[in-house]
């Protein structure tokens, strides 16, 4: 009789994918948004910090900010790693491409002073890194972004029923 206990063992890697599939570049992929995402936060923090008096500190928000987009660029890096030869999904390197660029735009916006698009910007910026970054430590980022489709099952890979005799496809559904 099979034992009802599940263990947390390693998954074996889809056919074709390099040993450890998406793991060894999901956790390089981890690290650099971590860093990204803590470089991120610090930028309010410093803004913060001028706004109350402290006007050197502008100096560190703009160097900090050059370390947000080099950091950034590094995940999409490590993004391309995990989808390409990871085998990983392919959504990171798409939320990475425009955070660089919206980061970019973040920093001419806050050089030139348009204060009314820099704020929700970067609001905006660290949003989307940091659930980027809880998300790769959930357990769909471990799944691999590629693998067999199969006709006639569903995402959970359990057959689906046939429709009751007598009822009709709904719009856009096949008979």
């Amino acid at each position: 009789m099979p034992s009802a206990v599940l263990t947390a063992g390693p998954r074996p890697s889809p056919p074709g994918a390099p040993a450890g599939g998406p793991r060894a570049t999901l956790w390089l992929l981890r690290f650099v948004a971590l860093v990204h995402a803590g470089l991120a936060v610090g930028q309010p923090l410093l803004a913060g910090i001028y706004l109350s008096g402290r006007f050197d500190a502008l100096a560190t928000h703009s160097l900090n900010a050059g370390l947000v987009m080099l950091a950034c660029m590094w995940q999409f890096g490590a993004a391309l790693l995990y989808v390409w030869p990871g085998r990983g999904r392919g959504w990171p390197v798409l939320v990475t491409a425009p955070l660089f660029f919206a980061e970019g735009l973040q920093i001419g916006m806050g050089y030139a002073g348009r204060l009314t698009v820099h704020v929700p910007l970067g609001v905006a910026i660290v949003t989307t890194q940091v659930v980027f970054a809880v998300w790769l430590f959930r357990s769909g980022a471990r799944r691999s972004g590629r693998g067999p489709r199969v006709r006639g099952r569903s995402r959970t890979g359990a057959a689906e029923q046939p429709a009751p005799a007598g009822s009709h496809p709904k719009a856009g559904e096949q008979a």
